[in-house]
């Protein structure tokens, strides 16, 4: 296992930390632009009542981020504060993106309340990974032009991943040939949660096993910056 250290980062270490970064930036563009187009043009979802539950779980977003913050600053384990938050939420983020990127053909209201659940857990795990995600970062090294180096990697897969996000619906649509109809459009979802699945819990899964926290080297340089 490589371990943190003071003195320098490696690159596997900054590239093990920096790409879950790509394949979380899936969460944004999709969910946002295409999920609510989707469920309103084909699914059939009332686009008032999204509207209500987009919102929602905004707000909902607001409280879950400091309330996962505290709870990672608080946890004790082997692995650290932030990496069991890391491994395990992202094998659930996977499943919530599944759940709300592969919807059942039924009811209107079963659609619905399956948008709200899944949309809503999909806020919740992502929160749970994020948080600790981006606290982890400052806790690999104390060194400003290490740090510097991190972060440009970390935000640079980010706005790789916004832009791949961004375009995996036209691109998985061409790759397929699918068609521009109802069928096509949950066709191409369905691909777009099978590719993004496991990329996520791959990426996040790397950075668990190849990053390890040290509590001491945390703790002292907490006492020393006050």
């Amino acid at each position: 296992m490589n371990k943190i250290s003071t003195n320098g980062v490696t690159t596997t270490q900054k590239l093990a930390y920096a790409l879950p970064a790509f394949a979380l930036a899936v969460v944004g563009i999709p969910v946002y632009v295409y999920i609510p187009k989707f469920y309103s043009d084909v699914v059939g979802i009332n686009i008032a009542v999204m509207g209500y539950i987009m919102f929602s779980v905004r707000l909902f977003d607001a409280l879950t981020d400091p309330a996962i913050g505290y709870l990672s600053d608080r946890t004790r384990s082997r692995y650290g504060r932030r990496i069991p938050y890391i491994a395990a939420g992202s094998i659930f983020i996977a499943a919530a993106m599944f759940l709300l990127f592969v919807p059942p053909e039924s009811t209107r209201l079963i659609e619905t309340i399956w948008f709200g659940v899944s949309i809503y857990l999909l806020f919740l795990f992502w929160t749970a990974v994020v948080v600790p995600f981006e606290s982890l970062g400052p806790e690999i090294t104390f060194d400003y032009n290490e740090r510097t180096s991190l972060f440009g990697l970390r935000d640079g897969f980010l706005i790789a991943g916004t832009l791949a996000a961004a375009s995996s619906p036209a691109a998985v649509g061409w790759l397929f040939n699918l068609p521009p109809d109802a069928d096509g459009e949950r066709t191409k979802f369905f691909w777009i949660a099978v590719i993004y699945a496991p990329l996520l819990i791959g990426t996040c899964w790397w950075c668990a096993v190849s990053i390890r926290e040290k509590q001491k080297d945390v703790a002292v340089q907490k006492t020393k910056f006050g």
